[in-house]
């Protein structure tokens, strides 16, 4: 399967954040978040879920998300695309961080998707995903639900 513009779905990889993808991640130029925290927060949150998105040997995106302790939601910590540069997967990383989330989302049980602390600069991206306020002020997005 390609994209519009021809770059191939097959060489997208979707790893967990280990050391192989925080040093492609100290490559990155100027990136809002540090990532090397990444390693204690797995280990205080067993059933998170933290994504590293490659292209090929690209390291690309970045995600890290965990479900509250009712497993109700599921909240999107942090998601960034490697910033800068062009990389075969601009403007896509928050679909395809999507895609598993949501997928994770239903193996655990989750209703919704809530995007913790979002960022300003990034509520268009997350209005165009269908993410809305609820009344209580958060960010959320329901969980698709697949008809077995």
């Amino acid at each position: 399967m390609q994209f519009h513009d021809g770059a191939d779905f097959s060489k997208i990889r979707f790893e967990p954040i280990d050391a192989i993808a925080l040093i492609a991640f100290e490559l990155w130029e100027n990136p809002h978040f540090c990532w090397r925290e990444i390693a204690v927060w797995k280990s205080r949150e067993p059933l998170s879920l933290d994504i590293a998105i490659w292209f090929e040997e690209q390291l690309c995106g970045l995600c890290f998300a965990n479900p509250n302790k009712s497993r109700q939601r599921i909240r999107i910590v942090r998601l960034e695309g490697q910033p800068g540069a062009l990389h075969p997967l601009k403007k896509r990383i928050s679909v395809l961080a999507m895609m598993a989330i949501d997928e994770f989302a239903q193996i655990i049980g989750s209703k919704w998707i809530e995007v913790q602390e979002p960022l300003q600069e990034a509520m268009p991206v997350y209005t165009k995903l269908g993410f809305k306020f609820d009344l209580e002020g958060r960010l959320v997005l329901a969980v698709e639900s697949k008809v077995s």
